[in-house]
Formats: structure tokens, C-alpha cells, sequence
């Protein structure tokens, strides 16, 4: 099914209009292409442009999906979900049009960064953009102006960069039309990783993607694969299974690409910023517990040592009330401010 009857707009067509990022490719033609769009730079090393790799499979009417890897350039596989969807699709099964990034942010991806050498600028905290910023600015407002309009469905997938490890799971935000609430909880049953988030009340909704989605009346789907600088082969799994399940789901394809059934999926509430668990001092972080385990109101989560006092008692956190841990940081270094821990609790609608 498509979800056009959420949208409250008319979407024009591809148009980069006042983008300094262009293309030889016309997003707006049928058939398969692919290309470059290209980052106009300036520096000591590279007077040209810096190439973001782009898929495009238009055949006829049905949905239209858009579908981005490396908004963070240090989280590994959405990058390579969408390369080995780019070469593996075929035309001939696509109804309507999907749209594949590999390396969004090209230059964070190309560095292995979250963030972009050329301006330290984080993606997904870019937007609406403005076409004559930062690079990242560029491509947020190339994103926000030109491809969003577009589509339907926004499909971001990220996971937990160098910094952080994410229980490997699939999560919406919760959307204020019940219609579309429901149809993206559907999705989440058909994408199947073993947990399934429903984010609400993060800090900067306005300046990420799923602020500009939410503008537009684009339905976002997105995930957490795990991190930690390397890509899990379990979870790779899952999510390219779940991502062939829920194109054909929507429309996209024709017929499936697979046959594997969706197993059972546990919903979980993702807790706000500010029951996150954070360090207050410098030091060595030292985690009692992994992901997925459950703990209780008060317990000890994990507790900061003091190499340069090692006799000093470590500074103990605690969660802040019974669930589930859904996030941990991974370098033992941290610095005061820096995420430890994140929380998650059963979902209640």
C-alpha cells in the first residue's frame, strides 16, 4: 500500500532550483540511471567537485521512496545495505520510483567520520539547509528542497557510529495522524529486526530529517544496526531481509525478493534525552550490563574510573527506572557530557 492519503500536499517533480549541487542524471526520467550528484568545493587539494553517488529505478506509477546510508559517515550498514541494493535490483520489478544514497554525507562517509571534515558538520542536524552554507548545509537543503518533496517514503538507515552500540532494531517516530501512526507500526511488524522503537520528545526534531519529513507529509522509517565501527552479520541480515519485505509491502516491488517470513517483533519507548544516562567527569567508563538486558529502577548501570587517582571511588550511574538498555557507549574513554547509556521501555500507545 502506498500512504498517499497522509500527504497534504502536491509534490512537484525533481527540480534543484536554488542548489549549487547538480547532476547530469534527470530524477525525473523513467529507467535506471546512475551518477553523481556533485558537491561543488574549494580547497587546497580539490578545486571540482566531491562525487555523492545516486541509483535511480523509475518504472511507471506507484510509490516513490528515498532511501539513504552514511547521513552519519561513521555508520557502516546503511552504506552497504544501499551499495548491494543499487547492484542487486532490478527495474523491471520496481512500481514507481526508489531513489538510493549510499555515502549522503559523501565527505563524512569517504572519512569513516560522523561528522564532515570540511566543516565538522553533522547531517542530520543540518536541516532545512541553505544552498549557499556549509557543505553539509548543501546537502541538507539539497535534501530538504529537492529530493524530500519527492517522495513518499524516507528510509534512513543509521546505526550507532564509533561512539555508540544500539540494540539492532527498526524505530518511527511517533506521528500525530493516527492513519499514518498506524501504517508505520504495520511497517515496523513487516520489517521485523527483534525490537522495534518508537521515538518522542528527542532534543533538535526541527533540525533532523524526521523534522523535515514531517513538514513535507513523508512517512519515515529508519533504523539502529547495532555500530560500534564495524557491521554486525546478524543484523545486516535482518535489516536487508526486513528492507525487501517492507518495499514489497508498500508497492515498490513487483514481486518479492524474498520469501523468509517475518518473525515476531517486541516494541519498546525509546526514553527522552534527558533520562539518558550521561557522564558527569572524565574518566575510564566501565558498563555492568550489555544491550537488551533488563534492569531495575536505581540499578547500577556502569561506573567511571579515575586513572590519575585510581584509589578514588569510581562515580557509579544508575538507571533511571526499569527497562530495557538500548544503547551503551563503546570507547572506555569518556569525557564529561558524553553519552553512557540509553534507556528503552515497552511501548504503550
Amino acid at each position: 500500500m502506498t500512504h498517499s492519503k497522509f500527504s497534504t500536499q502536491v509534490r512537484p517533480p525533481f527540480d534543484f532550483g536554488a542548489s549549487r549541487i547538480w547532476t547530469d542524471l534527470d530524477l525525473n526520467a523513467e529507467g535506471h540511471q546512475r551518477g553523481w550528484l556533485r558537491l561543488n568545493v574549494s580547497s587546497s587539494t580539490n578545486t571540482g567537485f566531491i562525487p555523492i553517488p545516486v541509483a535511480t529505478f523509475k518504472n511507471g506509477d506507484g510509490p516513490k521512496v528515498l532511501l539513504l546510508g552514511g547521513v552519519h559517515g561513521d555508520e557502516y550498514e546503511g552504506q552497504v545495505m544501499a551499495m548491494k541494493l543499487m547492484r542487486s535490483l532490478k527495474l523491471e520489478n520496481v512500481r514507481g520510483q526508489i531513489i538510493i544514497l549510499n555515502a549522503t554525507n559523501a565527505p563524512a562517509a569517504y572519512a569513516g567520520s560522523r561528522t564532515s571534515p570540511l566543516d565538522d558538520g553533522n547531517l542530520n542536524r543540518a536541516y532545512p539547509g541553505d544552498p549557499r552554507g556549509t557543505p553539509t548545509e548543501e546537502i541538507a537543503y539539497l535534501l530538504n528542497e529537492v529530493l524530500l518533496p519527492g517522495v513518499d517514503y524516507l528510509l534512513d538507515i543509521h546505526s550507532g557510529g564509533t561512539a555508540n552500540y544500539f540494540l539492532p532494531s527498526a524505530h518511527v517516530y511517533a506521528h500525530r495522524d493516527e492513519a499514518a501512526m498506524d501504517h508505520l507500526l504495520h511497517l515496523l511488524k513487516v520489517f521485523a529486526m527483534p525490537v522495534s522503537i518508537v521515538l518522542d520528545g528527542l532534543f533538535d526534531h526541527d533540525k533532523k530529517a524526521i523534522g523535515a519529513a514531517d513538514r513535507l507529509g513523508v512517512l519515515r522509517f529508519a533504523t539502529e544496526l547495532g555500530g560500534a565501527g564495524y557491521v554486525s552479520v546478524d543484523a545486516l541480515r535482518r535489516a536487508e531481509v526486513g528492507l525487501a519485505r517492507l518495499l514489497h509491502e508498500i508497492g515498490l516491488l513487483r514481486e518479492p525478493i524474498t520469501v523468509e517470513p517475518a518473525p515476531a517483533t517486541h516494541f519498546y519507548s525509546r526514553l527522552p534525552n534527558k533520562q539518558y544516562g550521561y557522564a558527569f567527569a572524565n574518566g575510564v567508563w566501565e558498563a555492568y550490563h550489555e544491550v537488551g538486558e533488563m534492569v531495575e529502577e536505581g540499578e547500577a548501570i556502569g561506573a567511571i574510573h579515575f586513572a590519575q587517582e585510581p584509589w578514588r571511588e569510581p562515580l557509579v550511574l544508575h538507571s533511571r527506572q526499569a527497562g530495557m538498555i538500548y544503547a551503551l557507549r563503546r570507547p572506555a574513554i569518556t569525557e564529561m557530557g558524553q553519552i553512557l547509556f540509553i534507556q528503552a521501555v515497552p511501548y504503550v500507545r
